[in-house]
Formats: C-alpha cells, structure tokens, sequence
C-alpha cells in the first residue's frame, strides 16, 4: 500500500469531518506485538477459555495450530485501535458503526507483530448531519501474511452540522 497514504501533521488543531475524507485514501498503522499477557487477559476478561488459546499440549495435536494461539476477537480490538489511531484520533465527533463483515484468517501467535492496512472503500450519506465511512481493514503479521480482514463502518459528523445555518 504506497498509493494515496495519509499522513497526518501531528500538530494539526481543526478536526477533520465527514467532507475531509475520500473513496481510495489509505492509512498505515503502527505495528504491536501480541504478547502471552494479551492472550492470557482475554481469556481472563472474556471467559473464553478454548484450548486453542491456553494449552500448549492440546495445540501439538491441532492439523492448523502450531501453538497457543490469539483468539479473533482480541486481534480484531486490536484493529479496532489501530483504526482510531489513524482515523478519529483527528476527527471532530465520529463512533465506531460496525462490522459489515470480519474474517480470521490466519492465527496470530504470542511473539507476532501486526499492523492495519486501512482503506476508505465509500462515502455515504446517513442523514444531513452525519455521514458513514466504509474501511477494507488488513491486520498483517511480520511475514506480509494477512490475518483479519474487517469491512468496518465509521459514523462521522458532517462540518456543516457544526455551523450555525
């Protein structure tokens, strides 16, 4: 992804709206590694306690898995992130609208390092005062691999909802 990145002025003050974005603009997030504490806390907070993400023995034995593994949801949180630090961290009122589709597609192990590849895919309208941005989200591990893929949809006020008629 070379082709039309955004790179925001950090010291940028106006927050960016609705009118501010376009079909075919790309962003690039930081990269982070997953560690054995995230899997662990996942577990911890969600509950879900699947041997695919907790027991190395049972994981010798899975035709997929090479070992414990993190589980889908944790990773796309973690896209999640990676999109509010490229995107809203700069607009003015904007919410996260859902998923219209999310796919696991490759595990992500303790030790990997992933990365967003962000695309704005459309622009629509809702109503006069907010309009929704449609992403292509690839999280990327350390080998180029992509391992979630999220059609993601961001609620973004429009400038004009802030101006007095």
């Amino acid at each position: 992804m070379t082709k039309n990145i955004v790179t925001v002025d950090p010291t940028r003050r106006e927050p960016f709206y609705y009118e501010d974005y376009a079909v075919g603009q790309r962003f690039v997030s930081r990269g982070r590694t997953v560690t054995d504490a995230d899997i662990r806390l996942h577990v911890g907070a969600t509950g879900a306690d699947h041997p695919n993400h907790s027991d190395e023995e049972y994981c010798k034995n899975h035709p997929v898995l090479k070992g414990v593994c993190a589980h889908g949801l944790l990773i796309l949180s973690l896209v999640d992130g990676f999109i509010t630090e490229e995107l809203p961290k700069y607009m003015g009122p904007s919410m996260n609208y859902g998923h219209e589709k999310v796919r696991y597609i490759a595990p992500v192990y303790s030790g990997d390092t992933i990365h967003a590849e962000i695309e704005i895919v459309k622009c629509r309208e809702k109503n006069h005062e907010w309009g929704l941005l449609e992403l292509e989200v690839n999280a990327i591990n350390q080998d180029g691999i992509c391992v979630v893929y999220d059609h993601h949809v961001l609620i973004v006020q429009k400038r004009c909802a802030i101006t007095p008629a």
